[in-house]
C-alpha cells in the first residue's frame, strides 16, 4: 500500500456566506447575495463609488452612510475582487464600528484576514463573530481553517463537527473534515467525508482531487487514476491540474 503524501489533500476556506468569488491556492472567501430591494442603492453606489462634494464649505459626504451591513459587505468585497484588500478591510472596519453585532462582517474580515495569512486577527474575529451567532456553521467552519493555522487540530475537527451537526450537507465543512482526517491518516474518514462532498456536488473539482489523494493512500490506483481525471474535465488550468497530469504520467496513466 503506498503512503506517500507528494498530492496532498488541498485545504479550502469555507464560504462565509453566500457566494464564491475566488481562490488563492486552497483558500477562497464568499460574498453577500444582495436582495432586490438592496440592489438598486448598492449598485448606484458601486457605480460612483467615489465621496461625493458638498456644496459650498461642507465636507465631503460619506459615501457609506446610507448602506446597510449587507451593501457594505458587498462594498468591501468589490474592492476585494480589484485587489484593493486595504480599502475592502477599511470598509469593513468601519462598517464593524458602526454594526459591532453584526457577525457575518466580521465573519468576512476574518475571511480576508486567513486569504492573508492573518490568522491571529481572522481567529480573534472569528470568536467574537461565534459569540454573536453560534449557530452558523459557515464561521464555525471559517474558525477551523484559522485554528489549523495553529496546530489546533482537536479543536478544528470539533468546530467542523459541530458545523455538520447544524447543517449536515455543509459542503465546506465536509471537505475540511476530510482534508483533517486525511493529513491525520485516517484515510476511512477522509474518504467517507469525500465521497458525501462528490454526492452532493459533483461538480466540484478539488472534492475528486482529494479522493484521488486518498484512493492512492489506500492503495487504490484505478480509482485514484478514474478521480484524477475527472478531476481535471472539472478543473479550470492551474497548478491543482498541472499536478494531476504530472501524477498520472508518473502511474503511466493517460490523462483525459
Amino acid at each position: 500500500m503506498r503512503k506517500g503524501n507528494n498530492h496532498r489533500a488541498r485545504w479550502i476556506t469555507a464560504g462565509l456566506l453566500t457566494f464564491a468569488i475566488g481562490a488563492c491556492d486552497s483558500d477562497s472567501v464568499a460574498v453577500v447575495e444582495k436582495g432586490a430591494e438592496q440592489s438598486k442603492a448598492l449598485e448606484a453606489f458601486l457605480d460612483d463609488s467615489k465621496p461625493q462634494q458638498a456644496v459650498g464649505a461642507h465636507r465631503p459626504t460619506d459615501p457609506h452612510a446610507s448602506l446597510d451591513p449587507e451593501q457594505l459587505a458587498r462594498v468591501a468585497l468589490e474592492h476585494f475582487e480589484e485587489a484593493r484588500t486595504g480599502l475592502a478591510l477599511e470598509t469593513l472596519d468601519s462598517a464593524i464600528a458602526r454594526y459591532p453585532e453584526v457577525a457575518f462582517l466580521l465573519g468576512l474580515r476574518a475571511s480576508i484576514h486567513l486569504h492573508g495569512g492573518q490568522s491571529s486577527l481572522a481567529l480573534a474575529d472569528l470568536n467574537r463573530a461565534i459569540e454573536i451567532d453560534p449557530h452558523d456553521p459557515g464561521l464555525l467552519t471559517n474558525r477551523a481553517q484559522a485554528l489549523r493555522q495553529f496546530d489546533r487540530i482537536g479543536d478544528a475537527r470539533r468546530d467542523l463537527d459541530d458545523a455538520l451537526e447544524l447543517e449536515p450537507g455543509f459542503l465546506a465543512a465536509l471537505f475540511n473534515r476530510g482534508s483533517l482526517a486525511f493529513e491525520a491518516g485516517d484515510y476511512a474518514a477522509a474518504l467517507a467525508d469525500f465521497d458525501r462532498c462528490i454526492e452532493l456536488q459533483p461538480e466540484v473539482p478539488a472534492a475528486w482531487f482529494n479522493r484521488a489523494s486518498t484512493h492512492e493512500a489506500l492503495g487504490e490506483r484505478d480509482r485514484a487514476i478514474a478521480d484524477l481525471n475527472q478531476f481535471l474535465t472539472l478543473a479550470p488550468p492551474d497548478p491543482a491540474a498541472q499536478m494531476a497530469r504530472d501524477l498520472l504520467a508518473e502511474w503511466g496513466a493517460p490523462a483525459s
